[in-house]
């Protein structure tokens, strides 16, 4: 099962795109290609998540991902309360 939720990443500016809550990982993908090749298609694995943050940016709903590497990833998700709930479902299931 795939779940798509619309994501801005915080990278050099807001990048519009999508997370994908995939079985195992969750999936980044934006179109733009001024962008960085590894940043056109992030793949956060859940085995590799220390922690996940919440937070405002003006006004719009954060989450903040910490991996154990040290690495953290911040975007801007719409609907982030359905996007939690999922995302810890999967988190438990891999």
């Amino acid at each position: 099962m795939k779940d798509m939720f619309i994501a801005s990443f915080f990278h050099e500016g807001v990048l519009g795109g999508v997370i994908y809550l995939l079985v195992d990982r969750a999936l980044y993908r934006t179109n733009k290609l001024q962008v960085e090749v590894k940043y056109r298609s992030l793949e956060i694995p859940y085995s590799s998540i220390e922690s996940i943050k919440t937070g405002r940016a003006l006004v719009f709903p954060t989450v903040t991902f910490a991996l154990k590497s040290g690495i953290s990833y911040r975007f801007i998700v719409f609907s982030r309360k359905k996007f939690l709930s999922r995302l810890e479902t999967l988190r438990k299931q891999a």
